[in-house]
C-alpha cells in the first residue's frame, strides 16, 4: 500500500514538470503585428512580421505603442500582447495585462496553415459567414434552374413527339 502513495505522489510532482516542459516546446505563429516589436537573439535584433514563428523562451522587446497577436500550434489559445516591455515570450504570454482567447482547435490550425502557406488549406477572399452562406444559396439555385431547364426541355420533347 505505501509504494502505492509513493508511486502516486512522485506521480503527482512529475505532471507539473512534464507540462511546463510542453509549454516550452510550443511554437506560437504571429498573425498580426502593429507597431514596433523585435524579437532579440544572439546574432541581433529584428522586426517581428506576420508569419513568424516564435518558441516560449524567445526574447522579444514590446514597444509602447506595439501589440501583437498569436497563435498556439496544435493548442486551441490565441494571446494577444500589448503590454510593453523586454522579456521573455513566456513572460508575456503569462502576463494578465495581455489577452488570452480560447478558439477551437480546427480554426487556429487553419489559420496557422494559411499563415505558413500551406497548400493544403484553400484560403477564401473572403471570410464572413454570411459569404459562404450566400455562395451556397446560388449553387442551391443554380441547380434548381438547372433542374427546371431539364424538366421543360423534356416536356418540350415530348411535346413534339406527340404532335408528329
Amino acid at each position: 500500500m505505501n509504494s502505492k502513495k509513493i508511486i502516486g505522489l512522485l506521480l503527482l510532482l512529475l505532471m507539473p514538470l512534464a507540462l511546463m516542459a510542453k509549454d516550452k516546446n510550443t511554437s506560437y505563429v504571429v498573425s498580426k503585428v502593429s507597431g514596433r516589436i523585435e524579437v532579440i537573439t544572439p546574432k541581433g535584433r529584428r522586426r517581428v512580421e506576420k508569419g513568424d514563428v516564435l518558441t516560449a523562451d524567445a526574447t522579444i522587446n514590446v514597444s509602447f505603442s506595439g501589440s501583437m497577436t498569436l497563435l498556439a500550434e496544435h493548442s486551441d489559445k490565441q494571446y494577444i500582447i500589448n503590454a510593453p516591455g523586454k522579456a521573455k515570450l513566456s513572460s508575456f504570454l503569462a502576463d494578465k495585462r495581455n489577452t488570452v482567447l480560447t478558439l477551437t482547435e480546427d480554426y487556429v490550425n487553419s489559420v496557422v496553415a494559411q499563415l505558413r502557406k500551406d497548400k493544403k488549406v484553400k484560403s477564401r477572399r473572403h471570410s464572413d459567414p454570411a459569404t459562404v452562406t450566400r455562395e451556397q444559396a446560388v449553387k442551391d439555385s443554380a441547380f434548381a434552374v438547372k433542374e427546371v431547364n431539364d424538366s421543360l426541355a423534356k416536356e418540350e420533347a415530348d411535346t413534339i413527339q406527340i404532335h408528329q
